[in-house]
């Protein structure tokens, strides 16, 4: 006997296709009018206790359903399911996550940046610090990752250095396994770093450009007032050649679709269409260091608009669509105990948005980890299958609640802390599946 997932999603499209897209696996996929139908009957027989009664092809579909969790057996509880998955990563003790800082300095001044004209590198002090923390909870530990933040991360490459050696030794000691990656302005990213870093697993940058190159020479200037987005898009196309790399895209008012288009024409022209990631994400005043642009910023609701406009010029300009609505088991790392961002003083916080803000600091590397202090708890405590809002919504595994810290520092309702996901995901998923026929047709073509 099998129960139809709370979490299924049913539109129609075209030819008289339907999607089919269920929140908890990612599953998407399309059906003809026929199938549509059957699944409708199947549905009523299953609500109705009639599931002695079904034919042979329904028997199929059932079983097709089942594989793709748009269907599960009736004896499970896919909220308890589901909620056993999210605290075992809130809990998990076999991977730490650390988000290291090894310099607040930067080469660039962003208008909007909260990082301001902040100084300091990691002391001696404070990476052995870092390295004696991993090395006390190494016993059962499978993996340790870093994401290298700042500032501007690759102007401390030597502190990079000097961790990631220490720790790549230490896994081989201890039996854990050792994974990067970094967030980066790009304008370092040359050659010769590059191939450092993946000498040092450094698996995938995040490059930041705010626009073609007239906007993003504006908004991210360099310190010295020169401008940086050629020199960044040289160092992306030898880049693509040795690591992963996401180009993340900040938008604000001052973005149409002529501009997107402009920056894809961009990328296009220096042969990057089909070698990078690209994904936009919303500018927000989400300190008080920023809240000078917070007149710039969408709301959600018109983001959420934009983003879908936005992912239609990536299909018509040829890009990949790579922002997929897929399942998560925790927001971020705020949620997950054994995560941790560490500036260079040694000051661990719970979000990126914290850094450099010292009343949300929870404690420093250098002394005993205390689980009990506020900015730990204030962070950490708030849990989706608390909240009636949450446990009813039909995208609640690729959500999980949303951001903990708009939750907690920002005066928003429960509809604008959602993802945009609960907007457009209708519109989303024409997108995606077009793009899917695409890739498909291309293939089909080699």
């Amino acid at each position: 006997m099998h129960k139809l997932s709370k979490f299924n999603h049913f539109q129609k499209w075209q030819n008289g296709h339907y999607i089919a897209y269920n929140a908890r696996s990612g599953a998407v996929a399309l059906m003809t009018e026929d199938n549509y139908r059957s699944y409708l009957n199947l549905a009523e027989k299953l609500s109705n206790g009639s599931a002695a009664s079904l034919t042979p092809e329904e028997q199929t579909l059932l079983e097709q359903l089942a594989y793709g969790r748009f269907a599960y057996p009736a004896e499970y509880d896919e909220h308890d399911t589901l909620k056993f998955i999210h605290n075992l990563h809130r809990y998990g003790t076999e991977t730490i996550g650390l988000i290291l800082a090894p310099t607040m300095n930067c080469n660039m001044a962003c208008e909007y940046c909260f990082e301001s004209n902040k100084q300091g590198r990691m002391s001696t002090q404070v990476i052995e610090g870092i390295l004696a923390f991993v090395e006390k909870k190494a016993q059962g530990l499978r993996n340790v990752d870093i994401n290298w933040y700042g500032g501007e991360p690759l102007l401390a490459m030597d502190i990079i250095e000097d961790i990631t050696e220490s720790l790549i030794e230490m896994g081989k000691e201890k039996d854990f396994a050792y994974s990067s990656s970094m967030i980066t302005n790009g304008y370092l990213l040359t050659p010769e770093n590059v191939d450092k870093l993946v000498k040092l697993k450094v698996s995938m940058a995040q490059i930041t450009l705010d626009g073609p190159k007239r906007f993003h020479d504006k908004k991210r200037p360099l310190k010295n007032g020169k401008s940086s987005f050629e020199k960044i898009l040289e160092n992306i196309s030898y880049a693509v050649t040795k690591m992963a790399v996401g180009i993340r895209v900040n938008i604000d008012k001052s973005f149409d679709d002529a501009v997107i288009g402009e920056l894809l024409q961009e990328l296009t022209d220096a042969g990057l269409r089909e070698k990078v990631a690209i994904y936009f994400g919303q500018l927000e005043p989400a300190s008080e260091v920023c809240a000078n642009i917070s007149e710039s910023c969408y709301n959600a609701n018109e983001y959420s608009n934009a983003e879908v406009s936005y992912f239609r010029k990536l299909l018509e300009y040829g890009f990949q669509i790579l922002r997929l609505p897929s399942p998560v088991t925790v927001y971020c790392m705020a949620q997950i105990t054994n995560a941790y961002l560490i500036d260079p003083d040694g000051d661990i916080y719970r979000c990126y948005n914290h850094v450099g803000d010292k009343s949300k600091v929870m404690g420093n590397i250098l002394n005993p980890i205390n689980y009990e202090h506020p900015n730990f708890t204030r962070m950490f405590g708030f849990s989706p299958f608390d909240s009636a809002f949450c446990r009813e919504c039909s995208i609640l595994p690729i959500c999980m609640g949303g951001c903990p810290a708009k939750r907690i520092d920002r005066e928003l309702d429960d509809e604008e802390l959602c993802e945009t996901w609960k907007r457009n995901l209708e519109s989303m998923l024409e997108i995606i599946v077009q793009s899917k026929q695409r890739q498909a047709a291309s293939v089909g073509k080699e």
